[in-house]
């Protein structure tokens, strides 16, 4: 499914989540109300500390990058995809499809320096780590 279809089905954040690093290590959290819309119909979910990133993402290494989308479902669950891994060196790093019936809440854009790696749910975000924090409508047609 690309954006357009995304976007023609009904699966849109309609207000920035204020997506941020979590209160517990590993974690991230949403400090506005999102209200999205899944399939069509409109949906809200408050603010949230602690969320967790989903089991199976890869860690990265030295020198390495990726995106993590944030997505939403009709019930209110929150779950993350990650994308491809980087050098740093690389130009952008690329964004993960789309999830078939979620709605993309943002992206977290992770770097890690010459010394540190990443390890997503266990290192803390923004420690020894470039975390930057991206709300988003739809998914980007390319990294930003």
């Amino acid at each position: 499914m690309n954006q357009m279809e995304q976007a023609n089905s009904g699966y849109s954040s309609l207000t920035a989540a204020g997506l941020a690093i979590g209160t517990n290590a590993g974690s991230f959290k949403t400090t506005n109300t999102l209200t999205y819309t899944n399939d069509g119909i409109l949906k809200s979910k408050g603010a949230t500390d602690n969320l967790t990133f989903t089991a199976g993402h890869t860690a990265l290494g030295n020198n390495q990058r990726c995106n993590f989308a944030v997505w939403i479902d009709a019930a209110g669950a929150v779950t993350t995809t990650q994308g491809p891994i980087m050098d740093v060196g690389q130009p952008r790093a690329p964004i993960p499809a789309i999830v078939p019936g979620k709605t993309l809440v943002g992206l977290i854009k992770v770097s890690t320096s010459a010394a540190q790696t990443y390890t997503p749910g266990t290192t803390v975000l923004g420690t020894g780590n470039t975390a930057a924090y991206v709300d988003c409508m739809r998914l980007p047609g390319s990294a930003q």
